[in-house]
């Protein structure tokens, strides 16, 4: 089970609240991927379908349903949490706990999402600082990111990611597949100044 902190008192990181997710937080984090789908910030091949739209918003409850102690160990390690105004979801994040070959603990974002509004506002930067906050020593955050992702790819390289490879094609039959960058950022190893 992961050791970043699931309860639901907010965390204030620089100006704005990151909070667990609600459940009409969803529908915002699916209609973002979405809408990032078709322009080419999310893979059509994981995000783009109908099918992939309904496998997302079911990992999402399960985030909201896990955070309950006696439904803990029924879902995956996966968290929802976004940034909120009084009157609306300015972003959203998914991410994904686990662990790599050698046992240490893996932090992937999955995905992260900001209003079109809210872009350049330091939203975005406080989903990612959130989890490089609560991230345990030695834990690995990672991200993957596609070619027209050029806004996250600045973030991430300004909180201290190192990207590990950048993007490539792997043939596949008759067909082609876009393989993103990898981002990963290592706690006890970054120089990040963290609040």
């Amino acid at each position: 089970m992961p050791t970043m902190s699931r309860s639901s008192k907010p965390v204030v990181v620089q100006r704005h609240r990151v909070v667990p997710a609600q459940p009409w937080d969803i529908l915002f984090l699916v209609s973002e991927v979405s809408s990032g789908v078709a322009r080419g910030h999310f893979s059509p091949e994981g995000c783009g379908t109908r099918q992939a739209q309904i496998a997302l918003a079911l990992r999402c409850a399960k985030a909201i349903l896990g955070r309950q102690w006696m439904l803990r160990r029924l879902f995956e390690p996966v968290q929802f949490v976004v940034v909120r105004s009084a009157k609306s979801t300015l972003g959203g994040a998914l991410v994904v706990f686990s662990r790599n070959d050698d046992g240490q603990q893996v932090v992937t974002i999955e995905c992260l999402v900001v209003e079109s509004r809210f872009r350049r506002d330091g939203v975005g930067e406080a989903l990612v600082r959130y989890f490089l906050t609560n991230a345990p020593e030695g834990a690995i955050v990672q991200c993957f990111c596609t070619p027209h992702s050029q806004g996250m790819q600045k973030l991430l390289k300004h909180l201290g990611f190192i990207r590990n490879h950048k993007v490539f094609v792997v043939n596949k039959g008759e067909g082609r597949i876009l393989m993103p960058s990898h981002w990963i950022w290592c706690s006890g190893l970054s120089s990040l100044p963290l609040p």
